[in-house]
């Protein structure tokens, strides 16, 4: 019982974790400060969140903060 109150606990600090970093990336993109958006949103892409990996592929295919690269922003 305990080990479960433990993982669920977990589990709601990650995805509240998760859903602030998201929306500084999402913040710094509206602002233009790319650099931010990358460092939040990587992570967050790189753990299979389908909003910051659909973000960052928008990012690669326009070269916003990035140099455009239509093969980084497909993956």
């Amino acid at each position: 019982m305990k080990k479960l109150l433990l993982t669920i606990i977990f589990a709601i600090f990650s995805t509240n974790v998760s859903a602030q970093d998201y929306n500084k990336g999402l913040e710094a993109a509206k602002a233009g400060d790319y650099a931010t958006a990358i460092k939040e949103w990587k992570p967050l892409a790189e753990q299979g969140d389908a909003q910051a990996q659909s973000n960052l592929g928008a990012m690669y295919d326009k070269g916003e903060g990035v140099l455009q690269d239509y093969a980084e922003a497909v993956k």
